[in-house]
């Protein structure tokens, strides 16, 4: 009977939302922490594979590789670092959600949507800082073939200038990203608040028909 019991409670659990809000927390925590180690094991790998194909360079361009490489680097960690914080904040407000609302996934939906639009800014953003130290830098690609990820997509040759253009690109692309799915999670919950809002008002009208004892 104990078991029975505990069955009937999960599953009213269930109806109220309050697993589906822990189990996504407990997901999302992990993927954070997934993506954290895939960001750092990516840049430690570019890192070497670049050290190593500066290999048979001119000195001072090896030494530019290098350090290069290492602020690259540097943005991977710092990128996965803040990506993980997000996740697990996103995570702790999934669980906090309220009891109160009639949309048991809708609040949680609404909540990666964001999310979604907040790792593609951060990662363009990476991405463009990335492309700033490697594009600014003439020669750098076309002598080293250093950062494949980033060989065929940026300029070549023309300098800081067009750094600074791929920097720009990839931040207005970023926020291009980001205003998308907030929209998108905001056309959400309009409708949302106007279905709330028109239950609402059929209970109210159910109310007022029903005629009075006097």
């Amino acid at each position: 009977m104990n078991f029975l019991r505990g069955v009937v409670k999960w599953i009213a659990s269930l109806e109220s939302g309050s697993q589906f809000r822990k189990w996504a927390s407990i997901l999302l925590k992990g993927l954070g922490v997934l993506v954290f180690i895939g960001a750092i094991v990516s840049g430690i790998r570019l890192c070497a594979a670049s050290i190593r194909a500066s290999d048979g360079l001119e000195i001072g361009l090896e030494t530019v590789v290098v350090i290069v490489s290492i602020l690259v680097l540097c943005i991977y960690v710092i990128v996965a670092t803040i990506l993980i914080i997000l996740f697990w904040n996103r995570a702790n407000k999934i669980r906090e959600l309220g009891e109160e609302s009639h949309f048991t996934l809708i609040p949680i939906a609404v909540i990666l949507i964001r999310l979604i639009g907040e790792v593609g800014f951060l990662l363009l953003i990476g991405l463009g800082i990335q492309g700033l130290l490697v594009v600014g830098i003439p020669g750098l690609l076309s002598d080293s073939g250093i950062l494949d990820v980033l060989q065929y997509a940026l300029p070549k040759g023309l300098g800081f200038i067009a750094g600074v253009i791929t920097l720009v690109v990839f931040i207005i692309s970023g926020a291009l990203v980001l205003i998308f799915w907030y929209f998108i999670a905001e056309l959400i919950n309009l409708f949302v608040d106007m279905a709330t809002n028109l239950r609402k008002i059929e209970t109210s009208l159910s109310i007022e028909e029903i005629p009075s004892d006097s």
